[in-house]
């Protein structure tokens, strides 16, 4: 069954360019042993909760969601080995600089060794089209268990149905570059396209990646100092990262505009898989500000604002989500970007579940989420809580030396003010 591509996604897909390509990918960082097997077993086995999964977009400029026929979850499995020496950061840079194959379900998964001892990473490369948070989930949501189990063989009987052509989507079949089909339509859903990504760029751009991870507990002591929320600090914490990076490469030190996308409630009658609506919100972090103090002070006055709305969502509400929802909040959160207006750097804070999860008898013990930059953003973070941590994956156009050390120094500013 074919589904027509709305507005917001055809402008996401059309951020998708062969010498630019956008995407996120999600580092699930595990213990014990697993499997490429095993992997493809527990995909064919959940994916029916994910259908976006299966789906490849045919018919630009009128496109539709439809089975991809030639479909096989072994064909989006693969198993690498990083060589010595290599780091996984710049294994996963290289991959971000490589599009998905369009001919084919956007995502990818990919399982590394060579990393640690006892220590392999299931990364999953995907495009945030595929998931709006209603109909659509991540498939990464359905993957994980809250205990230890043997993954079964997969019994997946699935078959694709035939694709059901919408309007004059025919007559463009043969156009796959989403891009090129909204500069040669004007009108219509291809006009309002065309509008929401007015700011794209076909030059290549550089992906430099960085993460750092700290303690959730950490946070609390600062928090209750400075009578804000714990989001108010993880935002000064990515606030100093971005400060950091911006003297590093010798940039004026002033404030940045950034998306920070919030989750807020949703009526009754829009129903979604994640009880809320992600919407596109912007802050402007207080770069320019000296003190640390200073700049969580200036940020959560700004974030009190939104607060008091009463319109966001309780941090455990999102928590106690079904699942493993962090990757279905990141990729909608990143669809915000289709709002289109300009900004620098973009935000995307989730918090994940306190328990542990587990994929079979592989234990999850940490998870990251990086998202390409696309428009003029220079610089994309997204935070992901998991298991009483706290992590912090960030993509920039430039290197990113200083990322762990200037998020370590703010977070021990923070600290020593609050005692």
């Amino acid at each position: 069954m074919s589904d027509p591509v709305s507005v917001t996604e055809a402008a996401l897909l059309a951020r998708d360019q062969a010498s630019e390509p956008w995407q996120q990918a999600f580092v699930a960082m595990l213990s014990g042993e697993l499997t490429r097997e095993q992997v493809i077993d527990r995909v064919g086995d959940r994916i029916g909760y994910a259908p976006r999964f299966r789906k490849v977009v045919t018919g630009w400029p009128l496109p539709s969601w439809a089975d991809d026929p030639g479909f096989s979850v072994g064909g989006h499995v693969r198993e690498v080995t990083l060589q010595r020496g290599e780091r996984l950061e710049d294994w996963l840079a290289a991959k971000l600089a490589s599009g998905l194959d369009r001919a084919h379900p956007l995502w990818e998964a990919t399982l590394v060794r060579g990393i640690a001892a006892n220590t392999t990473a299931l990364v999953v490369r995907s495009h945030p089209a595929l998931v709006d948070g209603y109909d659509n989930v991540h498939l990464l949501q359905e993957m994980f268990d809250e205990f230890a189990e043997d993954i079964t063989d997969s019994t997946d009987d699935w078959e694709p149905s035939p694709a059901e052509p919408f309007g004059f989507a025919d007559v463009f079949s043969s156009v796959t570059d989403p891009l090129q089909a909204l500069k040669g339509v004007a009108t219509g859903l291809v006009g309002m396209v065309e509008n929401a990504v007015r700011t794209i760029s076909a030059s290549a751009r550089p992906q430099h990646l960085a993460g750092v991870e700290i303690d959730l507990d950490a946070l609390a002591g600062v928090r209750d100092a400075f009578g804000c929320t714990t989001h108010d600090v993880i935002l000064a914490l990515a606030t100093a990262g971005v400060r950091g990076w911006l003297a590093e490469h010798q940039r004026e030190l002033v404030d940045q505009v950034a998306l920070v996308p919030l989750a807020v409630a949703e009526p009754a009658v829009l129903e979604s898989a994640i009880g809320c609506r992600v919407a596109p919100s912007w802050v402007a972090l207080p770069v320019d500000v000296p003190s640390p103090a200073d700049r969580l002070r200036a940020l959560a006055t700004l974030t009190q604002a939104r607060t008091d709305t009463g319109l966001s969502v309780p941090v455990r509400d999102l928590t106690e989500l079904a699942g493993f929802a962090p990757p279905t909040l990141h990729s909608v959160a990143a669809g915000t970007v289709a709002a289109g207006r300009p900004h620098s750097v973009m935000v995307s804070n989730v918090p994940g579940p306190d328990s542990v999860r587990y994929l079979g008898r592989a234990r999850l013990r940490r998870v990251y989420a990086v998202t390409a930059t696309t428009d003029a953003q220079e610089l994309s973070i997204s935070i992901t809580s998991y298991a009483g941590r706290v992590s912090f994956g960030a993509v920039a156009v430039e290197p990113l030396g200083h990322w762990a050390a200037d998020i370590d120094a703010e977070l021990t500013a923070l600290r020593k003010e609050a005692t």
